[in-house]
């Protein structure tokens, strides 16, 4: 069984350079005339980087937002396709991105500097790609005025994107549904979807993008888009030739139930084997709790690396893992044992409150050290 979950990061190219040969005149005796010494070019460089164009919007449209902490809230939202006119992978930098408000003067009427991306990972677009975003046009909310405007203008930096891990060979069709025609306790619109790994590779997700038009023609926004993973705690990756079917509640549902056409974009996530992170022995003093995670009692020595935190115990693995079971259910977190015999380390892996992480427990230098690591 295939299991959607819906959403709500490589360097430029550099300019390759022939470096220029010195050089230097022959020693001459006093009775031997110097030829003078001839300058050398550097040649033109053979693979000058690309120049990025920037991406496009194509097209674009505005629809109330329902804000159901304050119903009287009158701003809106837009939806629009964006487009990779470049003939290569492109990263986004997303952090410095604007979608800017353009009146008829040309003038900048309203900034938001949050737009989302309906992109692969959150972060790249293939070459020649149409993918979508979506972004609030919040006067009401930031205290503004509301200004007119007319057209939109999309700063976004690009590098180009390198290293990318994914194969096109996937299969994913979506249709349209009314989730009270096929389904039990829900209405409204919805997303019928089936999924085929047609790869001969074992993936680790299929990730796609469901965009929406109307009758006629409109686009109105992402009905859905997400990854679809085979398990939430085991690795245990989707197979060539799998499918699975599922739905989901449509995210458009500012046109009723107005019969969409659905157009499908999906890749695949090669499977990766598990990279347990290196544990070395702490030297400091042990805490008695690091991010509301209690470090089990009897600790020798620990201290916090990054977003995680690593400790050292003569407590054995039996006890560690009992431990860290009772606490993180305690914490509101479902977890999965998993043993790993062949290299050396058991691990608990752990998901809840928005957060997923892991306690992994290896046999170091006759004691165990503990490894805490969360992530979002």
């Amino acid at each position: 069984m295939v299991i959607p979950i819906v959403s709500a990061c490589s360097s430029a190219v550099p300019i390759a350079t022939v470096a220029a040969i010195s050089s230097q005149a022959p020693a001459v005796s006093p009775t031997e005339t110097t030829v003078p010494t001839e300058t050398v070019t550097p040649e033109p460089s053979l693979t000058p980087t690309p120049t990025i164009l920037d991406l496009e919007i194509l097209e674009w449209l505005e629809w109330p937002y329902a804000n159901l902490v304050d119903p009287s809230n009158k701003d809106t939202h837009v939806e629009a396709l964006i487009h990779n006119p470049n003939n290569f992978p492109v990263k986004v930098g997303n952090g410095n991105d604007e979608l800017r408000f353009v009146n008829a003067a040309g003038e900048v009427v309203y900034v938001n500097p949050n737009p989302v991306f309906y992109i692969w990972q959150g972060e790249w677009m293939l070459p020649g790609e149409t993918a979508a975003l979506s972004a609030c046009v919040c006067f009401q909310t930031q205290g503004l005025e509301r200004q007119a405007w007319e057209t939109l203008e999309l700063v976004a930096p690009l590098e180009i994107a390198t290293d990318l891990a994914y194969t096109p060979d996937v299969d994913v069709t979506a249709e349209f549904v009314l989730l009270e025609e096929v389904t039990h306790g829900f209405t409204g619109p919805g997303v019928a979807t089936t999924m085929t790994n047609t790869s001969d590779q074992v993936l680790e997700s299929v990730a796609y993008r469901v965009l929406a038009r109307d009758d006629n023609g409109r686009y109105v926004g992402v009905a859905a888009s997400g990854n679809a993973v085979a398990s939430f705690f085991e690795k245990i990756g989707i197979q060539p030739g799998d499918t699975a079917s599922g739905l989901s509640v449509s995210d458009i549902n500012y046109v009723g139930n107005e019969r969409l056409t659905y157009e499908v974009a999906a890749i695949g996530i090669p499977y990766q084997e598990e990279v347990v992170p290196a544990i070395t022995l702490p030297v400091g003093t042990p805490l008695a709790e690091w991010e509301d995670f209690p470090i089990m009692p009897g600790a020798i020595s620990g201290e916090a690396v990054g977003n995680s935190y690593q400790f050292t115990t003569q407590a054995d693995i039996d006890s560690i893992v009992a431990f860290y079971q009772t606490e993180l259910s305690a914490l509101g977190f479902e977890y999965e044992l998993t043993v790993n015999e062949s290299a050396g380390f058991t691990a608990l892996y752990f998901v809840g409150n928005n957060i997923t992480g892991a306690v992994v427990v290896t046999a170091v230098g006759g004691v165990n050290a503990v490894l805490i690591t969360t992530g979002s």
